[in-house]
């Protein structure tokens, strides 16, 4: 996952004031250029949120209607499970998208012309299929999560894998009538982890963490429009976790204070009456109080993490990627600042390529 930062200036050279969009299409190893092949459009849908990332596209005119077969064997070059790589930028591309084609239709009708619409997703999709059950016995969860991921790579669906130190919750592992792509999703909300593929990497980690922005947008400046909103829908004052330890006595740990989002006020500190609210749960998996607590703080946080959120859209940006934080500036005092982006959609149309977003904060 890239780490690395960057500023608008520095990308508007790099990409030739953002002139010429351009993208190139890999399956199989086989090339499709934006450039020479007719491509209505293309998205791609990348994600933070614990969904699978994805894409589609739209092939048309490539039908010969006097030889009544596709051009080039488009139709057998583009086949389920095929590996899909995406190219997008402009002179200079980048990789957008790792997965493979997960569906495609051949549509055909008397008032257009015939045409292709293809549809991929990262490799989580191929976990989706994987249900066989798990009995980790001693294995550590780490472990387990890592051979999870491993079989996509193997698979030749993903690039490579980043699992983030898991420490704590060593009650053994068990996986029964789950594909690992929800329990993945299960294990990830214990350890307070995001989930997502970037560019073929599969990333299981405590991304929340790193608040150095990945870029800073200006409207006016590369930022076409930006919504704000806030919402108490959800927001709790306490979250408090019960379990009992390896001599079956009750513990319990308890957390009333977020601890993410940088600067800024938190839903219960503009609302005050909220800190009345609470979470109170029973967990399997702890077996100390620190272990209590260190899950109630991932929960107050995964829940005060919902209450801001926003979307924007700025000019096609490749290096725009979930899972970091992005900074605005150029609007009043109360939208300016850090926000965590949960979702990033890069689409090429006969438009041109923008970038769409949508980002959440803890604090206002």
């Amino acid at each position: 996952m890239d780490k690395g930062s960057y500023t608008f200036q520095a990308l508007s050279t790099k990409y030739a004031d953002f002139r010429g969009p351009a993208f190139t299409l890999k399956v199989e190893g086989s090339a499709l250029n934006s450039a020479e092949m007719p491509i209505a459009s293309l998205e791609v849908e990348l994600c933070a949120d614990g969904s699978a990332g994805g894409c589609h596209f739209l092939v048309e005119s490539l039908y010969d209607f006097s030889q009544s077969k596709w051009i080039n064997n488009l139709a057998k070059t583009i086949q389920v499970g095929a590996k899909l790589e995406i190219l997008g930028g402009y002179v200079k591309q980048e990789l957008i998208f790792y997965g493979y084609v997960d569906e495609f239709s051949m549509e055909y009708s008397g008032s257009a012309p015939p045409r292709l619409s293809v549809t991929g997703i990262d490799g989580f999709g191929y976990l989706m299929s994987c249900q066989e059950p798990i009995y980790g016995g001693k294995k550590k969860p780490q472990k387990v999560v890592e051979d999870i991921l491993d079989k996509a790579v193997s698979a030749g669906y993903a690039k490579s894998r980043t699992v983030g130190t898991l420490t704590g919750f060593e009650v053994p592992v068990v996986k029964e009538k789950l594909d690992d792509f929800r329990y993945l999703h299960l294990l990830a909300r214990r350890y307070c982890m995001s989930l997502f593929s970037v560019a073929g990497e599969l990333i299981f980690d405590n991304v929340v963490a790193n608040s150095s922005p990945l870029i800073s947008l200006t409207v006016g400046a590369g930022l076409l429009d930006f919504k704000k909103r806030m919402s108490l829908q959800g927001q709790i004052g306490e979250v408090e976790i019960w379990g009992r330890d390896e001599n079956q006595k009750f513990i319990k740990g308890t957390s009333n204070r977020v601890s993410i989002g940088g600067s800024g006020k938190t839903a219960i500190e503009l609302a005050p009456k909220f800190k009345q609210t609470a979470i109170r749960e029973y967990s399997e998996y702890v077996r100390t109080e620190k272990e209590c607590m260190e899950l109630a703080q991932a929960r107050l946080d995964t829940q005060a993490l919902n209450f801001v959120s926003g979307s924007g859209t700025c000019v096609g940006i490749p290096e725009l990627i979930p899972g970091r934080y992005i900074s605005i500036k150029g609007l009043d005092d109360s939208t300016e600042g850090s926000y965590f982006l949960s979702k990033v959609l890069h689409r090429f149309t006969e438009e041109g390529y923008y970038t769409q977003f949508e980002v959440k904060g803890a604090k206002a």
